[in-house]
């Protein structure tokens, strides 16, 4: 199932959240965009680009993970995992 971010377009609230989808959807087609935020009750939510959730490992492998709560991505910083990649394609 996909996983999509979405932010509180209000200024002052900016509100995140992850939200699973059953189907891969546009922005255009997805339900969940311009619903009202419950926090602030002002602002309607846009989908976002979020970075894709894997984890590159040190020797070159990766996995996908769809649950933040499964995995700490604040142990790895971008730059690592770019450094990463760079070295498993032998560059």
């Amino acid at each position: 199932m996909p996983l999509y971010d979405y932010k509180c377009n209000n200024k002052k609230c900016r509100n995140l959240v992850e939200r699973y989808n059953r189907n891969m959807v546009t922005s255009n087609e997805d339900v969940f965009v311009k619903t009202v935020c419950p926090k602030c009750s002002k602002g309607n939510f846009e989908r976002v680009i979020a970075l894709p959730h894997a984890i590159v490992r040190s020797n070159g492998s990766w996995a996908t993970a769809i649950r933040k709560d499964q995995v700490d991505f604040s142990s790895i910083t971008i730059d690592e995992g770019i450094k990463r990649m760079s070295a498993s394609k032998g560059a």
